[in-house]
Protein backbone atom coordinates (compact mmCIF):
# COMPACT_ATOMS: atom_id res chain seq x y z
CA UNK A 1 0.00 0.00 0.00
CA UNK A 2 2.58 2.22 0.89
CA UNK A 3 4.38 1.46 -2.31
CA UNK A 4 1.57 2.52 -4.33
CA UNK A 5 1.52 5.77 -2.58
CA UNK A 6 4.97 6.54 -3.24
CA UNK A 7 4.82 5.80 -6.95
CA UNK A 8 1.71 8.18 -7.36
CA UNK A 9 3.23 10.59 -5.36
CA UNK A 10 6.53 10.43 -7.48
CA UNK A 11 4.29 10.60 -10.51
CA UNK A 12 2.08 13.67 -9.51
CA UNK A 13 5.58 15.90 -8.71
CA UNK A 14 5.60 18.13 -11.18
CA UNK A 15 8.20 21.49 -11.53
CA UNK A 16 5.77 24.45 -10.51
CA UNK A 17 7.13 28.11 -10.88
CA UNK A 18 7.96 28.42 -7.26
CA UNK A 19 10.67 25.70 -7.88
CA UNK A 20 11.88 27.56 -10.82
CA UNK A 21 12.14 30.90 -8.99
CA UNK A 22 14.01 28.75 -5.93
CA UNK A 23 16.55 27.72 -8.07
CA UNK A 24 16.87 30.78 -9.87
CA UNK A 25 17.51 32.89 -6.18
CA UNK A 26 19.87 30.13 -5.37
CA UNK A 27 22.11 29.99 -8.86
CA UNK A 28 21.36 34.17 -9.31
CA UNK A 29 24.69 35.25 -7.20
CA UNK A 30 27.07 32.49 -9.49
CA UNK A 31 24.58 33.34 -12.68
CA UNK A 32 25.93 37.11 -12.18
CA UNK A 33 29.36 36.03 -11.87
CA UNK A 34 29.52 33.70 -14.75
CA UNK A 35 28.47 36.20 -17.02
CA UNK A 36 30.58 39.24 -15.88
CA UNK A 37 33.85 36.96 -15.64
CA UNK A 38 32.44 35.85 -19.93
CA UNK A 39 32.08 39.60 -20.70
CA UNK A 40 35.37 40.51 -19.32
CA UNK A 41 37.35 37.55 -20.61
CA UNK A 42 34.98 38.20 -23.97
CA UNK A 43 35.79 41.47 -24.07
CA UNK A 44 39.64 41.48 -22.88
CA UNK A 45 40.10 39.28 -25.38
CA UNK A 46 38.53 41.24 -28.24
CA UNK A 47 40.53 44.05 -27.19
CA UNK A 48 43.56 42.65 -27.83
CA UNK A 49 42.82 40.92 -30.92
CA UNK A 50 40.50 43.48 -32.90
CA UNK A 51 41.93 45.08 -35.68
CA UNK A 52 39.13 47.48 -38.03
CA UNK A 53 39.01 46.53 -41.47
CA UNK A 54 37.87 49.05 -44.41
CA UNK A 55 36.49 47.97 -47.50
CA UNK A 56 36.37 50.05 -50.51
CA UNK A 57 34.05 49.75 -53.08
CA UNK A 58 33.66 50.25 -57.05
CA UNK A 59 32.39 48.70 -60.28
CA UNK A 60 33.02 47.36 -63.96
CA UNK A 61 30.63 48.30 -67.03
CA UNK A 62 30.87 45.66 -69.26
CA UNK A 63 30.51 47.81 -72.69
CA UNK A 64 31.76 48.52 -75.91
CA UNK A 65 34.12 51.58 -75.57
CA UNK A 66 33.53 53.91 -78.93
CA UNK A 67 35.89 55.95 -78.67
CA UNK A 68 38.36 53.28 -78.98
CA UNK A 69 36.88 51.81 -81.75
CA UNK A 70 35.07 54.56 -83.37
CA UNK A 71 31.97 52.54 -84.38
CA UNK A 72 28.39 53.58 -84.06
CA UNK A 73 26.94 50.33 -83.04
CA UNK A 74 23.05 49.75 -82.24
CA UNK A 75 22.61 50.20 -78.03
CA UNK A 76 20.68 46.97 -78.35
CA UNK A 77 23.83 45.27 -80.21
CA UNK A 78 26.10 46.24 -77.88
CA UNK A 79 24.28 45.21 -74.73
CA UNK A 80 23.14 41.37 -76.31
CA UNK A 81 27.20 41.73 -76.98
CA UNK A 82 27.82 42.55 -73.50
CA UNK A 83 25.91 39.96 -72.50
CA UNK A 84 27.72 37.48 -73.71
CA UNK A 85 30.58 38.19 -72.80
CA UNK A 86 29.98 39.09 -69.11
CA UNK A 87 31.01 35.80 -67.64
CA UNK A 88 34.30 36.02 -69.81
CA UNK A 89 34.99 39.33 -68.29
CA UNK A 90 33.81 38.10 -65.03
CA UNK A 91 36.55 35.07 -64.80
CA UNK A 92 39.06 37.48 -66.41
CA UNK A 93 38.70 40.18 -63.87
CA UNK A 94 39.26 37.33 -61.11
CA UNK A 95 41.96 35.94 -62.47
CA UNK A 96 44.83 35.39 -60.26
CA UNK A 97 47.10 37.51 -63.66
CA UNK A 98 45.47 40.27 -62.39
CA UNK A 99 46.51 40.24 -58.80
CA UNK A 100 50.24 39.63 -59.94
CA UNK A 101 49.64 42.75 -62.03
CA UNK A 102 48.11 44.76 -59.42
CA UNK A 103 50.98 43.52 -56.84
CA UNK A 104 53.78 45.05 -59.29
CA UNK A 105 52.23 48.51 -59.85
CA UNK A 106 51.72 48.54 -56.17
CA UNK A 107 55.19 47.73 -55.60
CA UNK A 108 56.34 50.80 -57.86
CA UNK A 109 54.40 53.00 -55.59
CA UNK A 110 56.35 51.06 -52.67
CA UNK A 111 53.52 49.02 -51.34
CA UNK A 112 54.72 45.97 -50.74
CA UNK A 113 51.75 43.08 -51.03
CA UNK A 114 51.98 39.72 -52.73
CA UNK A 115 49.86 38.47 -55.59
CA UNK A 116 48.42 36.29 -52.74
CA UNK A 117 47.49 38.94 -50.45
CA UNK A 118 45.62 40.90 -52.79
CA UNK A 119 43.43 37.85 -54.10
CA UNK A 120 42.34 37.66 -50.30
CA UNK A 121 41.64 41.49 -50.29
CA UNK A 122 39.70 41.98 -53.50
CA UNK A 123 35.98 40.50 -53.87
CA UNK A 124 34.16 40.69 -57.22
CA UNK A 125 30.42 39.87 -57.60
CA UNK A 126 28.19 39.60 -61.15
CA UNK A 127 24.60 39.82 -61.12
CA UNK A 128 22.97 38.09 -63.86
CA UNK A 129 20.56 40.89 -64.19
CA UNK A 130 22.88 43.74 -64.89
CA UNK A 131 26.06 44.79 -66.94
CA UNK A 132 27.87 45.97 -63.59
CA UNK A 133 30.33 43.73 -61.73
CA UNK A 134 30.75 45.07 -58.23
CA UNK A 135 34.50 44.96 -56.73
CA UNK A 136 35.17 45.13 -52.76
CA UNK A 137 38.71 45.33 -51.66
CA UNK A 138 39.04 45.00 -47.35
CA UNK A 139 42.40 46.45 -46.05
CA UNK A 140 43.60 47.61 -42.89
CA UNK A 141 43.30 51.64 -43.53
CA UNK A 142 40.94 53.67 -45.69
CA UNK A 143 43.85 54.31 -48.14
CA UNK A 144 44.99 51.05 -48.46
CA UNK A 145 41.59 49.94 -49.51
CA UNK A 146 40.95 52.97 -52.02
CA UNK A 147 44.56 52.42 -53.69
CA UNK A 148 44.16 49.02 -54.03
CA UNK A 149 41.06 48.76 -55.35
CA UNK A 150 41.73 51.52 -57.72
CA UNK A 151 45.13 50.07 -59.07
CA UNK A 152 43.07 46.30 -59.08
CA UNK A 153 40.40 47.88 -61.11
CA UNK A 154 42.99 49.63 -63.82
CA UNK A 155 44.88 45.97 -63.93
CA UNK A 156 41.72 44.38 -64.76
CA UNK A 157 40.52 46.91 -67.38
CA UNK A 158 44.23 46.64 -68.91
CA UNK A 159 44.09 42.68 -69.06
CA UNK A 160 40.75 42.58 -70.09
CA UNK A 161 41.26 44.68 -72.90
CA UNK A 162 44.24 43.03 -74.04
CA UNK A 163 41.46 39.68 -74.91
CA UNK A 164 38.54 41.65 -75.74
CA UNK A 165 39.67 45.08 -77.41
CA UNK A 166 37.34 47.49 -75.79
CA UNK A 167 34.84 45.39 -74.27
CA UNK A 168 35.36 47.06 -70.24
CA UNK A 169 35.99 50.54 -68.54
CA UNK A 170 35.89 51.74 -65.30
CA UNK A 171 32.50 53.30 -64.83
CA UNK A 172 32.90 54.61 -60.83
CA UNK A 173 36.25 54.85 -59.02
CA UNK A 174 37.09 53.34 -56.00
CA UNK A 175 35.36 55.70 -53.06
CA UNK A 176 37.04 56.01 -50.01
CA UNK A 177 35.81 54.35 -46.52
CA UNK A 178 34.54 56.86 -43.56
CA UNK A 179 33.51 53.91 -40.92
CA UNK A 180 35.29 50.52 -40.90
CA UNK A 181 33.40 47.30 -42.07
CA UNK A 182 34.37 45.00 -39.51
CA UNK A 183 32.64 45.48 -36.11
CA UNK A 184 33.86 45.29 -32.41
CA UNK A 185 31.26 42.43 -31.78
CA UNK A 186 30.67 43.97 -28.17
CA UNK A 187 26.92 42.60 -28.74
CA UNK A 188 27.81 39.09 -29.58
CA UNK A 189 30.44 39.25 -26.06
CA UNK A 190 26.80 40.08 -24.35
CA UNK A 191 25.43 37.50 -25.77
CA UNK A 192 27.69 35.07 -24.87
CA UNK A 193 27.68 36.06 -21.29
CA UNK A 194 24.17 35.85 -21.22
CA UNK A 195 24.13 32.50 -22.55
CA UNK A 196 26.68 31.61 -19.70
CA UNK A 197 24.50 32.58 -17.26
CA UNK A 198 21.51 30.06 -18.57
CA UNK A 199 24.01 27.23 -18.65
CA UNK A 200 24.32 28.30 -15.04
CA UNK A 201 20.47 28.11 -13.59
CA UNK A 202 20.44 25.32 -15.97
CA UNK A 203 22.88 23.09 -13.92
CA UNK A 204 21.41 24.21 -10.67
CA UNK A 205 18.25 23.27 -12.15
CA UNK A 206 19.09 19.98 -12.89
CA UNK A 207 21.27 19.01 -9.83
CA UNK A 208 17.74 19.97 -7.41
CA UNK A 209 15.56 18.02 -9.95
CA UNK A 210 17.77 14.55 -9.47
CA UNK A 211 18.32 15.61 -5.28
CA UNK A 212 15.97 13.09 -3.75
CA UNK A 213 17.10 13.76 -0.24
CA UNK A 214 14.90 14.58 2.53
CA UNK A 215 15.32 18.42 3.74
CA UNK A 216 11.65 19.57 4.70
CA UNK A 217 8.26 18.68 5.65
CA UNK A 218 7.24 18.90 2.42
CA UNK A 219 9.92 16.17 1.17
CA UNK A 220 8.07 13.67 3.97
CA UNK A 221 4.96 14.03 2.42
CA UNK A 222 5.82 14.17 -1.41
CA UNK A 223 8.19 11.01 -0.90
CA UNK A 224 6.44 9.02 1.60
CA UNK A 225 2.69 10.30 1.25
CA UNK A 226 2.23 10.90 5.06
CA UNK A 227 0.76 13.35 6.80
CA UNK A 228 3.34 15.62 9.22
CA UNK A 229 1.99 16.40 12.19
CA UNK A 230 4.93 18.31 13.86
CA UNK A 231 8.57 19.52 13.48
CA UNK A 232 11.17 19.40 16.29
CA UNK A 233 13.47 22.18 16.35
CA UNK A 234 17.38 22.40 15.97
CA UNK A 235 19.22 22.76 18.89
CA UNK A 236 22.64 23.84 17.27
CA UNK A 237 20.39 26.67 15.74
CA UNK A 238 19.94 28.38 19.31
CA UNK A 239 23.34 30.53 19.17
CA UNK A 240 21.81 32.46 16.47
CA UNK A 241 19.90 35.28 16.37
CA UNK A 242 17.25 34.55 13.61
CA UNK A 243 18.23 31.30 12.03
CA UNK A 244 15.91 29.23 9.87
CA UNK A 245 16.37 25.61 9.81
CA UNK A 246 14.55 25.20 6.40
CA UNK A 247 14.88 28.52 4.98
CA UNK A 248 12.04 31.79 5.09
CA UNK A 249 10.11 29.87 2.73
CA UNK A 250 8.67 27.27 5.26
CA UNK A 251 9.18 29.75 8.38
CA UNK A 252 6.50 31.43 7.23
CA UNK A 253 4.36 27.88 7.91
CA UNK A 254 6.41 26.26 10.79
CA UNK A 255 7.70 29.87 12.55
CA UNK A 256 11.59 30.65 13.17
CA UNK A 257 13.45 27.36 14.79
CA UNK A 258 16.08 29.23 17.00
CA UNK A 259 15.60 29.87 20.78
CA UNK A 260 16.28 33.57 20.72
CA UNK A 261 13.01 33.44 18.04
CA UNK A 262 11.03 31.29 20.34
CA UNK A 263 11.68 33.75 23.29
CA UNK A 264 11.11 36.90 21.67
CA UNK A 265 7.53 34.97 20.11
CA UNK A 266 6.98 33.82 24.18
CA UNK A 267 7.44 37.84 25.33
Amino acid sequence: MNTTTNNQNSEEKAITLADLWRVFLTALPLMIIAAVLIVGIGYAYRKLTYHPKYTSDGQFLVMRDRTQTGEDLNTGSEVQLAKLLLQTCYHLVNGYDVCEITAAKLAEDGENYTAKQISKAVKVQMSTDVLVMDAHVTASTPEDAQKILDVYMHAAEEYVDAYLQGMMYISSPAHLPTAPSSSFGAMRILLIGVFGAIVVYAVYLILDLVDDRIRTGEDITDLAGLTLLGIIPDAHSASRKYAYKYGRKYAKHYGRYSAHASQKKEG
